[in-house]
């Protein structure tokens, strides 16, 4: 399931999201264009926003770094 429609809370990493769903916490990446997939924990998140900048030719963020 997607985070569509519910209330975001921001994160300490750029383009990371928490979701409140039923009690637990839901990290979704929140990029244009990027479908909004969820991870269990904030740094999954934050690595896999790396990641997809990384596959964009941009500079990783929040916890990767360019070798």
């Amino acid at each position: 399931m997607a985070c569509i429609a519910r209330k975001y809370y921001p994160s300490k990493y750029k383009y990371v999201q928490n979701l409140k769903k039923d009690g637990k916490d839901v990290w979704c990446i929140n990029m244009a264009g990027i479908s909004k997939a969820k991870f269990d924990t904030e740094r999954q998140a934050a690595i896999a926003v790396d990641k997809l900048l990384i596959a964009k030719g941009k500079e990783p963020v929040n916890i990767l770094v360019r070798k």
